[in-house]
């Protein structure tokens, strides 16, 4: 029975609680984590790795949200993949060039990254998660989440939310080295869904060579812009620790 040991910043937040049903514990329990934002606020969980000083896990998780709002105010994207196959059994690569543009300025929205530290704050032995808000003109969207404690039907690709306006995907990454990078593998998995959803151009060659039989070649390129891109839910495998993420954004120019 794995059993997972939660410890609270008690050194520098003695007084830390949580809310009701959405509280953070409640949340990291389920593995059902649901990021609304209103109210002209954006809301990004930043996580970090476990380290010596709390300090630095909090400065960590915040650089962590402040490269997510950045993602939010525009994504380009240029991917390109070639699959050659060829007639033996083991004749088959896999080649993958990915390139991400965005603001790579994040300090410019560090100071505006806000949390409160009595409900926004968990500590586990996985990662550190704090629930940031950034003040931004951002849409409020209306849909119904499932309930916490039960696997989400979106992460099997069933019952997503339709947004008018928005183009909607999962993301999923198997274990990384620690569970801070199995999210963000999960999040930018969800880029390159979006992207290949929008512009794919795919390219076949055949090449046959006398007494060698033949080979194939496919290679394909998209390439697209996300504005107001945000991951509103993600869910963590309470057995295999894979990540699911639940995104939307906007299809820009």
């Amino acid at each position: 029975m794995k059993v997972i040991y939660i410890l609270l910043f008690i050194f520098i937040f003695p007084n830390v609680t949580f809310c009701s049903d959405l509280s953070m514990l409640a949340q990291y329990n389920a593995g059902y984590w649901i990021t609304r934002s209103s109210n002209n606020k954006l809301t990004v969980i930043g996580v970090s790795n476990p380290m010596l000083r709390r300090q630095d896990e909090i400065t960590s998780a915040k650089e962590d949200a402040a490269r997510k709002v950045a993602m939010y105010f525009g994504i380009h994207g240029n991917i390109e993949t070639t699959n050659r196959t060829g007639t033996g059994f083991f004749d088959f690569s896999h080649d993958s060039n990915i390139e991400m543009i965005y603001d790579a300025n994040h300090e410019k929205f560090l100071e505006q990254l806000t949390f409160d530290p009595q409900n926004d704050v968990l500590r586990t032995s996985e990662a550190i998660f704090i629930r940031f808000q950034y003040e931004t003109a951002v849409t409020s969207i209306n849909y119904n989440s499932a309930n916490i404690d039960v696997r989400p039907d979106w992460t099997r690709n069933q019952n997503k939310p339709e947004l008018d306006g928005y183009v909607t995907v999962v993301g999923f990454s198997r274990n990384q080295r620690r569970l801070k990078d199995t999210i963000y593998r999960a999040t930018e998995d969800a880029i390159i869904r979006m992207i290949e959803d929008l512009s794919t151009i795919i390219n076949t060659k055949e090449i046959s060579i006398a007494e060698q039989g033949a080979s194939s070649v496919i290679h394909a390129r998209s390439e697209g812009r996300l504005n107001n891109f945000r991951v509103i839910e993600f869910w963590i495998d309470p057995e295999t620790r894979f990540v699911y993420t639940l995104a939307i954004a906007r299809a820009g120019e």
